[in-house]
């Protein structure tokens, strides 16, 4: 297993338990509580702290840098390609649903309450990590093929 196979298993493990973390600040038994904007900045920049700590651990762990060769590169590329994608269509979807809310006002609409500042923080985050699990997933499959 390469050392860029082994970042992106660590990465994809840290970016994980940051994410839970950020679900347990922000849901009690998967309902979202109603945080103040004070309780959302510290969130925020608990999880921001949490994972510049795992990856300096990670980097800490696996020697620094290594060098990449055009194959890492070309997996890289791929990877972040495909987390533009997952970011993209999440972003779209969040939009429909903010529009399909906001069109059919007083009739039921499946999925979350985005005009709640809580949801909206969360959903927001929740997409920024999707993209990143994405791109550590596929860099992991990427070198498994």
């Amino acid at each position: 297993m390469s050392q860029h196979e082994k970042f992106a298993w660590g990465s994809l493990l840290a970016s994980l338990l940051v994410w839970l973390f950020l679900t347990m600040r922000m849901t009690e038994g998967w309902v979202f509580v109603d945080a103040s904007p004070r309780d959302m900045i510290w969130t925020y920049g608990a999880v921001v702290v949490l994972m510049i700590v795992a990856y300096a651990v990670l980097a800490g762990v696996l020697g620094g840098e290594a060098e990449k060769d055009e194959r890492d590169l070309a997996i890289a590329a791929r990877a972040e390609r495909m987390e533009g994608v997952v970011v993209l269509v999440a972003v779209n979807v969040l939009i429909i649903q903010a529009l399909a809310q906001a069109a059919f006002a007083g009739q039921v609409v499946p999925g979350i309450d985005l005009g709640a500042l809580p949801v909206l923080f969360y959903a927001l985050l929740t997409v920024l990590f999707l993209g990143h699990l994405t791109s550590q997933a596929v860099t992991i499959w990427l070198y498994r093929a």
